[in-house]
């Protein structure tokens, strides 16, 4: 017997749904007549496929048609070639003109021009790109390198090393040179593990704290029950002096008649 559900379901990073809620009436599965259970086994069969995003498939096919319509001595115009807005959600404050190659965040402006001066390859390989392929291929850029600038390890907690990450495969989809940049990008990444010891270490740093100031005080209360028992021994001693013991018990009477 054989239950077949078909659809597509694309997970990523803003989608939260684990898939279906209902696939089979658990009644019907355990019933013998329907023929899914036989000698207590039911096999479950999923396909599954592992594809681009859609913005991937975007950006490569846009790099694709200027790979290969353009001869790569020859310069091409800035057409506007557009991609998906969605992509660069995130607005860091005013565009200027970045070096005639198009408009860019001004945060990122002094960071790229940081970059550009030791490494001018990533200018190069932009050449035979349209002017609007350019301002995203940078923008990308100037996003990571500007979030590496400002953030610092203690931010560095699961939010952000999602928001890096997804920055981090946006910029790859650009076919920059990124080796110089990759290990930064990765010890950033890193960092969640790296915080989430150190608040572990720093729990169990005041848990032995608190514990060396119990024992302590505990210590401090035995030395004064020590000096107590002392003392009550002594006074023990000296209410023995002299004293015969008696039968408490006893009748006190009054005498033969």
């Amino acid at each position: 017997m054989t239950k077949i559900k078909e659809t597509t379901k694309q997970f990523n990073a803003t989608e939260i749904a684990w898939g279906f809620p209902k696939f089979i009436h658990l009644d019907e599965l355990n019933d013998s007549s329907s023929g899914f259970m036989v000698n207590d086994t039911c096999i479950i069969e999923v396909q599954i496929l592992v594809s681009k995003s859609e913005q991937e498939n975007q950006v490569d096919q846009q790099v694709n048609k200027i790979d290969d319509n353009h001869d790569i001595d020859k310069p091409i115009k800035h057409t506007d070639i557009f991609l998906p807005k969605e992509t660069f959600p995130t607005s860091f404050g005013e565009l200027v003109d970045f070096q005639g190659l198009g408009k860019i965040e001004q945060a990122f402006v002094p960071l790229l021009e940081e970059v550009f001066s030791r490494h001018p390859s990533l200018i190069d390989c932009q050449q035979k790109r349209s002017g609007r392929f350019v301002e995203w291929a940078f923008t990308a850029l100037g996003r990571v390198l500007h979030f590496l600038k400002t953030k610092k390890v203690k931010d560095m907690d699961g939010d952000a090393c999602n928001n890096l990450q997804i920055f981090w495969e946006e910029l790859k989809m650009f076919r920059f040179d990124l080796t110089w940049l990759e290990p930064h990008v990765q010890s950033a990444l890193a960092m969640k593990t790296c915080i989430e010891r150190a608040v572990r270490v720093k729990r169990t740093r005041e848990d032995v704290t608190a514990l060396e100031m119990e024992t302590k005080r505990l210590k401090a209360k035995m030395i004064q029950a020590e000096v107590d028992l002392e003392i009550a021994r002594r006074d023990f001693v000296k209410a023995k002096e002299g004293f015969e013991e008696c039968d408490l018990d006893a009748e006190l009477g009054y005498g033969e008649p």
